[in-house]
């Protein structure tokens, strides 16, 4: 009960019209956990209540022991079948990096198991992703975009199903789907925790807010049961459709339109629970600065002798750019369906806000350049630092993302670890052919932002500038130009600028060429040299368009309200050019590839 405020116990006095036994209050704190956690790292303007979750994309965190083995029973796949459907896709987020031969076990006997469904799997690490003996994974299951699921609504019936722990053959998934593909009463369900608080959160996410339940917790319930909301059928019937299959049936509650929710939490004691007392409203001041004031100055090196661009741009290369912002896919075999991005540790420092900005913004401009919006996004988190959350916060609200988002904090992570898991449908788009009379435009401008950057930390040199500036207007707007122009078959090839600036914008948009092609820039602009090759301009885009998609193109970008601009062109000898200030020549091109 830590978590709750002197206002929140006034605020559950005044709403049940009494004081509550320890083990209600106990169970009611566990029912607003993750609201209640939000409320603890983020301003209250950010906070969302409990009933706000989208429900076709379902996790859970897994051990993977040194052997290749899974530390414990998994519960993933029996929350989607008690759901109703089996997922479309199931994807491993390594938070280390395994063996080849464990990684290839994993996926072998993963893939065995769920051939009956035959779900696309994948994996995903980050180049930082630390090579460890044994660890944890995160696994997605992703519904079917196409799963309509039934209204659950009053008048429907609560029942309690014992099942048995998972094991290594799915036979129970298999069994409860079997029934529930045989009766069109079942309207939905969840597998239990065998806690009461996050179970009875669960539940009362399933039903509309205009609902209550009379619910009675079962007797020594544990892990892996099932609750099932079923409608227009017996409890004799219900009982006698699982004793066929084996299995023990017993009704527990039923959905109403009452005011008061009715729970016995396994005493034999009923409780009134006004539907309001689980939206507890949020107290304490929204502070109008998110920002805390920083007193932390960094060492900056400095240098009196500059080092030249084409070294500069060895180093950058050398330290894993422009590869290291790519999500690598650790085995392959398949073909992902839907788009998952992923990011790791977040080292505090005094840009914390735009740090956090950055981590959703470019998730969405990931999925943005493969011509899709996002689905959902699943923030999986054990960070605290107020900025960089709010940070998150600001580009969810601004981006409109609030209703597709979850946020979990798991203090199991180690300290400042965050997952950002974008998803969207993944376009059939066919392989558009380059040609040398291809152009390369820029959506957005090149700032010459050197504030913080990859060029400062390469060279050791200091710029005097702040950190790039966060316009979600214009990152939204070109995100969605993006969207449009990909999946239409306007745009060839993207590349989106960030660390590293234009020069590194280039050396990823070449690495996309296949060695076909080489890339020559001119560009208009009252900057540094230093400034126009490195400077950082997030958000901003590379692009690739034949001649005749040109105008289309440029329809799009005045549609979005954009600035974009012409600044080169393919060509056949295999080097960079810009301006006549670099040349990047193809033997240092040809270490992309090694």
């Amino acid at each position: 009960m830590k978590l709750f405020s002197k206002l929140d116990l006034e605020f559950i006095y005044r709403s049940l019209g009494r004081k509550p036994k320890k083990k209600e209050l106990l169970i009611l704190h566990d029912v607003l956990e993750p609201v209640l956690m939000q409320r603890k790292l983020l301003p209250a303007r950010f906070v969302k209540q409990i009933g706000m979750v989208e429900k076709n994309i379902h996790y859970e965190v897994r051990n993977v022991k040194s052997d290749g083995n899974w530390g414990s029973s998994n519960f993933l796949l029996r929350n989607c079948v008690l759901q109703g459907n089996w997922p479309v896709q199931i994807s491993y987020i390594w938070l280390f990096k395994p063996s080849k031969v464990c990684l290839k076990n994993i996926h072998a006997r993963e893939k065995n198991l769920t051939d009956s469904f035959q779900p696309v799997i994948t994996h995903h690490s980050n180049f930082d992703t630390p090579r460890k003996k044994s660890g944890k994974v995160i696994v997605i299951a992703i519904m079917p975009n196409d799963l309509r699921p039934k209204n659950v609504g009053s008048g429907h019936f609560l029942g309690h199903v014992k099942i048995q722990k998972p094991g290594t053959t799915l036979m129970h998934e298999k069994r409860i789907m079997k029934i529930l593909n045989e009766y069109d009463s079942f309207v939905s369900g969840f597998s239990l925790q065998n806690n009461h608080g996050s179970d009875l959160r669960h539940l009362l996410n399933l039903i509309p807010a205009s609902t209550a339940i009379d619910f009675t917790f079962p007797p020594k319930y544990k892990k892996g049961d099932g609750i099932l909301i079923s409608k227009g059928v017996s409890d004799i019937e219900l009982k006698n459709i699982f004793i066929d299959a084996g299995y023990e049936y017993q009704k527990v509650g039923k959905i109403n339109s009452d005011t008061n929710h009715v729970f016995d939490f396994g005493d034999g004691q009923s409780r009134k629970w006004p539907r309001d007392v689980v939206q507890i409203s949020i107290h304490g001041k929204d502070e109008d600065s998110i920002t805390p004031k920083y007193e932390i100055q960094q060492e900056r090196k400095k240098r009196s002798k500059k080092t030249s661009l084409i070294n500069i741009v060895k180093k950058m290369i050398a330290a894993g750019f422009p590869n290291n912002t790519k999500q690598e896919l650790l085995y392959g075999g398949v073909r992902q369906k839907i788009k998952i991005g992923a990011n790791h540790i977040y080292q505090p420092d005094e840009h914390a806000l735009f740090y956090g900005s950055r981590s959703i913004a470019d998730i969405v401009r990931q999925l943005a350049i493969e011509g899709s919006n996002v689905a959902s996004i699943r923030l999986i988190t054990n960070v605290n630092d107020l900025a960089f959350l709010a940070g998150q916060q600001s580009v969810i609200h601004a981006f409109g993302l609030r209703e597709k988002t979850q946020t979990n904090f798991l203090q199991g992570l180690e300290q400042n670890h965050h997952q950002v898991i974008g998803i969207g449908e993944k376009h059939d788009q066919k392989e558009l052919a380059l040609d040398d009379s291809d152009f390369i435009a820029v959506l957005g401008s090149v700032k010459g932002e050197l504030g913080h950057s990859l060029y400062e930390a390469v060279t050791g040199l200091n710029s005097d500038q702040d950190q790039p500036i966060f316009d979600s207007t214009l990152e939204y707007n070109i995100n969605q130009a993006l969207v449009q122009a990909v999946s239409t078959g306007v745009i060839k090839k993207v590349v989106t600028l960030s660390k590293g600036g234009l020069a590194i914008a280039l050396l990823g948009l070449y690495s996309k060429l296949n060695c076909e092609y080489g890339i020559k820039i001119h560009i208009s602009r009252k900057l540094k040299q230093e400034e126009l090759l490195f400077g950082e301009s997030f958000g901003s885009a590379l692009v690739i368009i034949g001649e005749k998609e040109l105008m289309e193109f440029q329809r799009i970008c005045m549609l979005h309200g954009i600035p974009s601009s012409t600044i080169g062109r393919l060509q056949i000898k295999k080097e960079i050019s810009v301006n006549n200030i670099l040349t990047i020549p193809e033997k240092v091109l040809k270490t992309l590839s090694e």
